[in-house]
């Protein structure tokens, strides 16, 4: 079941991440002031050359795609085991919600593996506030993962290499 979240859970999501809205939606602003940082989670190992896009696009190769999903499917299983996670959303007039997802089959319900694409982004959002972290789907088989401290996203980067993703700065 994907619950509303209570008022001492916004608080601790607002202790540990401040101004969590704006890095969702104005993200480049604080990379600059150095308050938010960034890597990458991906199922390539270094950054794609132009010669390489190629390898972006894979979705008549079956296994390959099964096997994509399979990392991205097993990383938010072990990301959900390790800590709570809140999904988030906009609705009319800009109205922002947040949702706690109490079971794992919640979570895989919001993140669509089957339906993953090379051409398919940005479909699902978690903040994580024990380790001070936003996690996001985006495009090209490479997930973005925002944070305040390296340290604190070990775990987290840690489960990304258990599980055959690469971290990429």
């Amino acid at each position: 079941m994907i619950a509303n979240i209570t008022k001492q859970e916004l608080t601790h999501i607002n202790t540990f991440l401040p101004d969590f809205k704006k890095v969702i939606v104005d993200d480049e602003t604080f990379i600059e002031k150095g308050i938010y940082k960034k890597v990458f989670i991906s199922v390539f190992d270094h950054w794609l050359k132009e010669d390489e896009v190629k390898y972006i696009f894979i979705d008549n190769d079956e296994n390959e795609l099964i096997e994509r999903r399979r990392k991205f499917r097993l990383f938010i299983e072990e990301l959900f085991k390790l800590t709570d996670l809140f999904s988030w959303k906009y609705k009319r007039h800009y109205r922002f919600f947040i949702k706690k997802p109490n079971e794992l089959n919640d979570v895989f319900r919001l993140c669509d593996f089957e339906g993953l694409t090379s051409n398919r982004g940005r479909r699902y959002s978690f903040i994580v506030p024990q380790y001070s972290a936003i996690y996001s789907e985006e495009w090209d088989w490479t997930n973005l993962l925002w944070y305040k401290d390296e340290n604190q996203i070990k775990p987290i980067l840690e489960i990304a290499n258990r599980v055959g993703l690469f971290v990429l700065k």
